[in-house]
């Protein structure tokens, strides 16, 4: 049996550029601060409890997915958005791709994409002037690097950190992803 009332796979990947920034929608499946890892079951088209991290984790930004991508570990390419307060589980945010972090978790490639939310007009937000991941604080990026290797290594996996990429790098996994999401379900 297949129910999925959710239908996120109909959510296109990237939004509606607005102000002349490329926007990604990402579907936020943890919200920061949270030692819970929650994760969409598209079998039933709902959020289920995933994990509980150690005492002393949780999460630093809202984790999600980009939809209508597949990234090598057979799940949609996973994203952080750098919001300075949590949003919700199931939220659809519209974001600025900065980067991205290369992690081999038990030899397979697990890239995380690192986003900023979009820019509002007359809204100021910590995160207005980062448009690169080489513009973040380098103890920001030094903690989510540290945050995503120690989380996994917790759950048990084999984890090898390959560095930081560009945002010119995160958009090109972005269109491999969604090449393979397309080749996959052409193939459904």
């Amino acid at each position: 049996m297949h129910i999925n009332a959710t239908h996120f796979e109909k959510i296109p990947a990237f939004a509606k550029a607005k102000n002349g920034e490329k926007l990604v929608h990402a579907i936020i499946e943890t919200p920061r601060d949270t030692r819970y890892k929650f994760a969409f079951d598209p079998e039933f088209g709902i959020f289920k409890l995933k994990q509980v991290l150690a005492e002393g984790l949780e999460w630093p930004y809202d984790y999600g997915f980009v939809p209508q991508t597949l990234a090598d570990d057979g799940d949609p390419l996973d994203i952080l958005v750098l919001r300075d307060a949590p949003t919700f589980t199931g939220c659809l945010v519209e974001a600025r791709i900065l980067g991205l972090v290369r992690i081999c978790k038990d030899g397979t490639e697990n890239d995380r994409l690192l986003a900023a939310p979009e820019r509002i007009p007359g809204i100021a937000q910590p995160s207005d002037h980062y448009d690169d991941v080489d513009d973040l604080p380098k103890e920001t990026v030094e903690g989510i690097c540290r945050f995503l290797v120690e989380y996994s290594e917790e759950e048990g996996h084999e984890i090898e950190f390959k560095g930081v990429k560009s945002r010119k790098k995160a958009f090109a996994a972005i269109e491999c992803a969604m090449d393979a999401y397309k080749a996959h379900r052409a193939n459904s």
